[in-house]
């Protein structure tokens, strides 16, 4: 039997919920303690699933698990979503998404798509790729980290039915893909709301053209090469700041303390707790003022290492449409444009691929200049949260734990509904931005399952209900252990940021 968990969702009732999961509903009450019918919302019930054969049914019209990414399934008599993502060892969730689904009905027939751990991969361009030639050790999952693309996206672009190499073999491998951090999957959509534009600061100069950046009042190196720049603010405040050279480039460590009120956070669909557990990630992964030309983020800004086209593009397109103005106050007047989430540079209107684009701003130290002066406007600051939270924090906390625990019973649940703790959700978050919110779950899982196998834990509650400082040791003990696929996990990051909540706890910043 595999149990799983499902919160209560608003007008769910027991009989609703029994078809979903196709059970009986005195099953449900029986494994849950119910006396009666009555439900309320976030209530977390125990759903209990006799399984299938272990060996996945493959019909004519679908595909093992091998191939999972481009597999299809043909609806059967009596099936239900909850069945099919037992079969094919997915989520309800990423079912429904794969298959745009707006509900669990199914109809007899219906070919589903069975998705993969990572997103769906476009063909690339010719122009957009260039040749990598396979050595021993090399497998997929090595050769796609170190050229920020996706396994996915290297068997589409070389039409590959396995995972198998050869040395010598030739791959065409994607260049378009940049950033240190893992590439969001699935991003979810920012949540409008309307900004009620700020009074107009009155400029001294008038509107500038890109060449020309009035905010920009002076520019000098010193004999180490650092840069400083004198930087008009939109509050009218003058002020200079030291960009650090780097060998590729300059950074800028933040420097603004703007902390976002509860009526802004909560505009942009996140708790305090998850504000929180966002400004834990800030501080390991930088501030959200700050600037990094050097690596191979191409211009990694904001915290959690906002990246190219990965998530800056989709930052500028939120900032545009959810805080116009000041958008327009600092991006736009020094000819940093983004239209659809492409962006463009009014000084450079023939560059088009987004790599290149980026390439470009990170080359020209006058348009640091808007990235600089956001991080000091409150409805810019906020929009860095929107996006980090729709890239990071929901895909991380939404992933779901597969457990072992003591009496042999399997449970699915939601990271969130297992971490509920500050310190447990903002370790799952900055785990999350390494290693991608799937990769992250499944450490996290099997960290936990040994958890609850060492200390004979048998009830998901109990387990629930562990201290985050019994959770974060078991979790750096459990990763020291080398493992075949060390690399993957970057069990050192891991390590670290447990250490610190240990050591130093996370800050409460909003109450």
């Amino acid at each position: 039997m595999t149990i799983t968990i499902h919160p209560v969702a608003p007008g769910e009732t027991l009989t609703s919920i029994a078809r979903q999961y196709d059970v009986k509903v005195r099953h449900l009450k029986a494994l849950n303690g119910l006396q009666s019918s009555q439900l309320f919302i976030g209530q977390l019930l125990l759903v209990g699933i006799e399984e299938e054969e272990d060996k996945p049914l493959v019909s004519n019209n679908s595909r093992g698990l091998t191939d999972v990414s481009s597999a299809q399934h043909v609806v059967q008599a009596g099936e239900t979503l909850y069945r099919i993502s037992i079969r094919y060892k997915v989520t309800i969730d990423q079912l429904k998404k794969d298959n745009n689904l707006k509900s669990d009905a199914l109809s007899v027939g219906m070919v589903l798509r069975i998705g993969s751990n990572q997103p769906i991969v476009a063909p690339v361009s010719p122009q957009n790729t260039k040749t990598y030639t396979v050595v021993k050790g090399d497998t997929l999952s090595k050769i796609s980290r170190e050229h920020n693309t996706t396994i996915a996206a290297l068997r589409s672009l070389n039409n590959l039915n396995s995972d198998n190499l050869s040395i010598g073999m030739v791959l065409k491998v994607s260049f378009s893909a940049g950033g240190n951090t893992f590439p969001p999957i699935n991003p979810i959509p920012p949540t409008p709301i309307v900004v009620k534009p700020p009074t107009p600061i009155p400029i001294p100069t008038p509107p500038i053209n890109p060449s020309n950046n009035s905010a920009l009042l002076s520019s000098k190196n010193d004999t180490s090469y650092n840069l400083y720049q004198e930087i008009r603010l939109l509050n009218g405040e003058i002020r200079t700041f030291k960009l650090i050279r780097k060998l590729n480039g300059y950074s800028l460590s933040g420097q603004a303390r703007t902390v976002p009120t509860h009526a802004a956070i909560a505009a942009v669909g996140l708790t305090p707790q998850v504000f929180n557990a966002l400004q834990f990630c800030k501080k390991v992964e930088g501030h959200y003022d700050a600037i990094n030309t050097y690596d191979v983020g191409i211009f990694s800004y904001g915290f959690i290492q906002f990246a190219a086209k990965f998530s800056l593009n989709p930052l500028l397109q939120s900032m545009k449409t959810h805080a116009p103005f000041p958008y327009q106050q600092t991006f736009e007047r020094a000819g940093i444009l983004v239209n659809n989430g492409k962006v463009s540079v009014a000084s450079a209107p023939s560059i088009q691929d987004q790599v290149q684009v980026w390439e470009y701003i990170k080359s020209q130290s006058d348009l640091f200049v808007p990235f600089i002066q956001a991080g000091f406007v409150p409805e810019l600051v906020v929009e860095q949260y929107r996006v980090a939270n729709a890239l990071y924090a929901v895909p991380s906390l939404s992933a779901m734990l597969n457990l072992n625990l003591a009496n042999g019973a399997r449970i699915s649940a939601p990271v969130s509904s297992v971490l509920r703790d500050l310190e447990t959700q903002a370790l799952a978050i900055a785990m999350g931005v390494n290693l991608g919110p799937n990769y992250m779950a499944l450490v996290l899982s099997e960290a936990l399952s040994d958890l609850a196998q060492s200390r004979s834990i048998a009830d998901i509650g109990f387990l629930a209900s562990t201290s985050w400082r019994d959770i974060c040791s078991h979790l750096i003990a459990f990763e020291t252990v080398p493992r075949g696929d060390q690399s993957r996990r970057k069990s050192p990051l891991t390590i670290e940021r447990a250490r610190k909540i240990l050591e130093l706890g996370v800050p409460v910043v909003l109450v």
